[in-house]
């Protein structure tokens, strides 16, 4: 696959998303599929998963701005439609799960779907206009902050009861991570939400408590006071967030945020460069804090992410070099993109996620700045 503006968009517009649109949609009951199966079909779990449904909303509306046809929107508009059944009109908030039908499942309020749905509502805003998806982001946003926020150590919990009592749970950077990613969404959208402020108080977690001072890798897991989790989890780092965190600093210095930010990017993808590629330049899941291999095999979203990272960074050779090995290890000649690889190129499944269409959207939209 070259790097150019046809060749990039056309694999979006006339390929990936048109495959989901076909496959992905749960035509009977409203809402997307998580996953494809063999011969894309469509693998239900039994039930339906905010995540997913944020994500992909996002990812058909990038298709409308790239100037998909109304099949796009009408995807798009499909799964908004669904997303009504993850709120909870009593104490507000989003549900985890519902039934395949949308019935609710798993009442929690998870931070990391909260996050998303900030994210992918203030993205179909920017795209479309949609005033009520705007105010359900910044309605989110208000709720995020009045219930799981955590003065003590700082940050959010992970997750609150249906009625937000907040549940103690172990820690992670993860979500956080991607609450950053949906205030710098929602920023432009919304000055004055305070949400640039917002993020400024994550990335100053991040340089204080996620980024390990010794080497630059960015622990994983935790405990309530931002202390590395105890054993083997709290070693855990993931090359694939630390190009994703490199992405995420740069954009908060473009909003106007503190510039020292990408001194933590720096280190984050410095870390990542050395320890986290394979020698035929595949990212691997997992390393320690070290920059030991913990698991030597290769999702397809840490290989996105490293192209988003090498797009930002300028590093043209690198990038067209990355590409052409992800498209020629991870693109389907039946469609869509392989899920996870072992280190010879094996596949590890023979499931398509839709949550990973995220990934290779969002990629895009940087190789796109950048393409000829």
């Amino acid at each position: 696959m070259r790097l150019s503006r046809a060749a990039l968009r056309a694999h979006l517009v006339d390929q990936l998303l048109p495959l989901w649109a076909r496959h992905g949609l749960d035509r009977a009951n409203g809402g997307y599929w998580s996953r494809l199966g063999p011969e894309r079909r469509p693998t239900p779990d039994g039930f339906k998963r905010l995540l997913v449904h944020t994500r992909q909303l996002y990812a058909f509306a990038r298709g409308v701005e790239l100037g998909a046809g109304e099949w796009a929107s009408e995807a798009a508009a499909h799964g908004l439609a669904f997303l009504d059944r993850f709120w909870d009109s009593r104490h507000g908030g989003w549900f985890t799960t519902t039934t395949d039908r949308g019935e609710p499942l798993d009442r929690r309020k998870d931070l990391y779907g909260h996050a998303f749905a900030i994210f992918a509502l203030a993205e179909h805003h920017r795209i479309t206009g949609a005033a009520e998806s705007l105010a359900r982001a910044r309605a989110t946003l208000a709720l995020v902050r009045e219930r799981l926020s955590e003065p003590e150590a700082g940050g959010f919990h992970e997750a609150a009861s249906e009625d937000w009592r907040p549940l103690e749970e172990p820690r992670r950077q993860n979500p956080h991570m991607h609450l950053v990613e949906a205030l710098l969404a929602l920023h432009p959208l919304a000055p004055s939400e305070g949400a640039l402020a917002e993020a400024a108080g994550l990335v100053g977690i991040l340089a204080a408590r996620w980024l390990d001072p010794g080497t630059g890798a960015l622990g994983e897991h935790f405990d309530a006071r931002w202390q590395p989790a105890p054993g083997p989890r709290g070693r855990v780092a993931e090359p694939g967030h630390g190009y994703e965190w490199f992405g995420l600093l740069h954009r908060f210095v473009e909003l106007g945020g503190d510039r020292g930010a990408l001194a933590h990017a720096d280190r984050l993808f410095a870390f990542a460069e050395r320890h986290g590629l394979s020698p035929d330049g595949g990212v691997v899941d997992q390393v320690d804090r070290a920059g030991r291999v913990l698991d030597p095999n290769q999702r397809l979203w840490p290989q996105t992410e490293r192209l988003k990272a090498l797009a930002i960074a300028g590093r043209r050779a690198e990038l067209e070099a990355a590409l052409a090995r992800c498209a020629a290890r991870y693109v389907d000649p039946e469609g869509g993109w392989r899920e996870h690889l072992a280190p010879d190129g094996r596949p590890l499944t023979d499931a398509q996620n839709a949550t990973s269409v995220y990934h290779v959207v969002a990629a895009w939209g940087e190789l796109l700045r950048v393409a000829d």
